[in-house]
């Protein structure tokens, strides 16, 4: 049998969502408007799919970090554009366009930060651990 080569751009895509998906690296496929985690296992002809990408953290320097209580161990944005900081490590509410924890223990920022062209819903930024 001879070698199969992708005959177009859209047969070039799915053949690189496949090695992605076989090797680990996170996919996901178009659902109405949104994005969502595709399946590792499966694929379908009729979708689309994308690599998923990667987080894009908030600007924030580890000098700024520095200057913000150590018990504040996240910050994130919503999708309005407000950033908040985090005690524990929230999770995002797709439907809402908003970061959500499981307590009250969450603070707005009073910090300017640049968010051109950070997608809320991957804003999510750890503080270092040695700041």
């Amino acid at each position: 049998m001879e070698k199969l080569t992708p005959q177009n751009k859209h047969e070039e895509h799915l053949v690189q969502v496949l090695l992605a998906k076989m090797q680990g690296v996170p996919v996901e496929y178009k659902r109405g408007a949104d994005w969502c985690r595709a399946v590792p296992d499966s694929v379908s002809l009729n979708t689309e799919y994308r690599i998923a990408p990667q987080s894009t953290p908030l600007p924030i320097t580890r000098n700024m970090w520095r200057k913000i209580s150590k018990k504040w161990k996240y910050a994130a944005m919503d999708k309005d554009g407000e950033v908040y900081f985090y005690i524990n490590e929230p999770y995002a509410d797709k439907y809402g366009g908003c970061w959500n924890v499981s307590s009250n223990e969450y603070c707005r920022s009073v910090l300017f930060f640049n968010i051109d062209g950070i997608n809320w819903r991957l804003s999510l930024t750890e503080r270092p651990e040695d700041v």
